[in-house]
């Protein structure tokens, strides 16, 4: 995982990181208050409750909690007044983020500035001093409405030695509610104030936005971002689209945008409530069959054999993963099947270097294949414009002399 800025994310493995048919809304700027709801009356924070969907926004109640020692070096108007800033602007950034016009819903997050939990740090069953950000939802319980509440926000204001380099980033409570930590884990932070309300330093609106979008089920992107000099293939490195799950997160909003392949996440969770949605999310709408055709200057072999190798741990894994012989010059492979390699939804490949060599003169061709491009597919298919019978994802390699 990567450091953005001074603060750091990223989603912890075991924790963390329903489709509508209706007609495209236009995007509304959240801040509002007048935004109409289809049944002719005005949108009602008040109303909002899990999964709240009036067909013009999608709405969750955000629960805030702040650490002891953080609280207890400013006082409550500081952290109410700025947390309301910081939550209109992330509300803001969200939406506008959006500049294909394309999002189904504008999108509201309302955080109770009226019941933060404060949280304290603790010990393990030897004594050691450990953090609690994770387990908020368990040690406070009896703050959290279940029923109300679709995600927990957790800031860490003044780490402890025993925090130094823990990152955070957006986890799930085992039951759909996603937990998100804002942290900076730097060693020259210890029992002192880091102010995560300072923009000039901290980028927590763009940070938060991120997590956001794995509470809404999107998958971070650069997790298949390499260096071609970690491919012992054929020595190619490969980076995914631009985009707020990408590494180009914290620029200024003029700058940054969601992509096509994070705006159709979006639109096919909505306001879903399910245990890792990103993954849910991932299963459901995955393409249900890969289809790859093998031309050698543009024209169909005859025959031809076709290598996957494994992405995993920043690098191509030089041993072949799945090796398949065909005849002709197309070959198809259930996506599932390819993709997946445990029986839970979380347990499946970020990505794959096909090598195909041709039967006749032995030439090769190379292409990747990142999980978001058959996922793309399968979102297309089963959401955005739902066809009949299966989805495939068709991708073409072109062998080389």
């Amino acid at each position: 995982m990567k450091q953005f800025y001074t603060l750091l994310f990223f989603c912890l493995g075991m924790m963390f990181v329903g489709c509508s048919d209706d007609d495209k809304n236009e995007p509304q700027l959240p801040g509002e208050p007048g935004t109409e709801v289809p049944d002719g009356g005005e949108f009602n924070p008040e109303n909002v409750g899990l999964e709240y969907d009036d067909g013009t926004n999608c709405a969750f109640n955000v629960k805030i909690a702040i650490d002891k020692e953080g609280w207890e070096m400013r006082d409550a108007e500081f952290f109410k007044n700025r947390l309301k800033t910081e939550w209109d602007a992330i509300n803001e950034r969200f939406n506008k983020l959006d500049k294909q016009g394309a999002l189904k819903r504008n999108y509201v997050f309302i955080p109770d500035l009226e019941d933060i939990i404060i949280y304290e740090n603790g010990k393990d069953d030897k004594g050691n001093n450990i953090s609690k950000h994770w387990d908020v939802p368990v040690d406070h319980a009896d703050k959290i409405d279940f029923n109300k509440f679709q995600c927990l926000v957790v800031y860490d204001f003044v780490i402890q030695d025993f925090e130094v380099g823990k990152g955070g980033g957006c986890g799930d409570d085992g039951k759909g509610m996603s937990n998100i930590l804002v942290i900076n884990p730097n060693e020259e932070n210890v029992d002192k104030f880091y102010d995560h309300f300072d923009e000039t330093k901290a980028k927590t609106i763009a940070s938060i936005t991120h997590e956001l979008g794995h509470f809404r089920g999107i998958w971070d992107l650069y997790v298949v971002n390499f260096n071609g000099k970690n491919n012992p293939i054929n020595g190619k490195g490969f980076r995914a689209p631009d985009g707020i799950m990408n590494d180009n997160t914290y620029g200024t909003l003029e700058e940054c945008y969601w992509n096509e392949y994070e705006l159709l996440c979006l639109n096919a969770n909505l306001s879903k409530k399910e245990y890792r949605l990103w993954d849910s999310c991932m299963w459901e709408y995955f393409t249900d069959l890969i289809e790859v055709s093998v031309t050698e200057d543009n024209k169909p072999v005859d025959g031809f054999k076709l290598n996957f190798y494994k992405y995993e741990s920043g690098k191509i894994n030089p041993v072949v993963h799945i090796a398949m012989d065909n005849e002709g010059s197309i070959i198809r492979k259930e996506a599932r099947d390819l993709f997946w390699h445990g029986s839970a939804k979380w347990q499946y490949y970020s990505m794959f270097l096909l090598e195909a060599v041709n039967a006749n003169t032995g030439h090769k061709g190379y292409a990747f294949l990142p999980y978001y491009e058959p996922h793309m597919q399968g979102l297309k298919d089963k959401c955005e414009t739902p066809i009949n019978g299966k989805s495939i994802y068709k991708m073409t390699i072109d062998c080389k002399k």
